[in-house]
C-alpha cells in the first residue's frame, strides 16, 4: 500500500462507518432517522477537521463551512418546494461535509436517479440511502 493512498482509505472507511447505521435502519424500516443522520453529519464534520489537520486538503475550514451552510439552505428550499421527504432532506444535508460541490452533485444526482428508477420499476417507494451510499463510495473511491 502506498502512503499517498492513506487519506483516501481513511475517508472511505470513515464514510462507510458513519453511514452504516443509517443504511441498516433505512433498509429495515424505510426511514432515515434524525439520530442516524446526526451520526453521518458529525462524522463528516470530524473528517473535515482531520483533513485540514493532517494537510490532506487544500480547502480552508471557512470555505467548507460556507459550502455546508449554502448547501443546507438549498436543500431546505428544495425540500419545501418539491416536497422531498424530511428524512431524505436531512440525509442530503448530512452528506454535505463529505464531498466537494462537484462530488456532492454527482452523489445526489446518481443516488436520486437510481432511486427514482427503482421506484418506477417496482411501483413502490424505494429507499434512497442505499443508492446514495453506493454513489458516495464511488465518488470517494474515484
Amino acid at each position: 500500500m502506498h502512503i499517498d493512498m492513506l487519506p483516501l482509505i481513511i475517508k472511505l472507511a470513515g464514510f462507510l462507518l458513519a453511514i452504516l447505521p443509517l443504511l441498516i435502519d433505512n433498509l429495515r424500516t424505510g426511514r432515515a432517522t434524525n439520530a442516524n443522520n446526526l451520526v453521518l453529519l458529525l462524522g463528516g464534520l470530524a473528517m473535515l477537521v482531520l483533513d485540514r489537520a493532517m494537510g490532506w486538503s487544500d480547502r480552508s475550514l471557512l470555505a467548507s463551512v460556507e459550502w455546508i451552510i449554502a448547501g443546507v439552505a438549498v436543500v431546505f428550499v428544495v425540500h419545501r418546494m418539491i416536497g422531498v421527504p424530511g428524512g431524505v432532506a436531512k440525509t442530503l444535508m448530512a452528506l454535505l461535509p463529505w464531498f466537494s460541490l462537484e462530488g456532492y452533485l454527482v452523489v445526489v444526482a446518481a443516488g436520486m436517479l437510481i432511486t427514482l428508477l427503482m421506484s418506477y420499476v417496482t411501483r413502490r417507494d424505494a429507499p434512497s440511502v442505499p443508492f446514495l451510499t453506493v454513489a458516495g463510495v464511488l465518488v470517494l473511491a474515484l
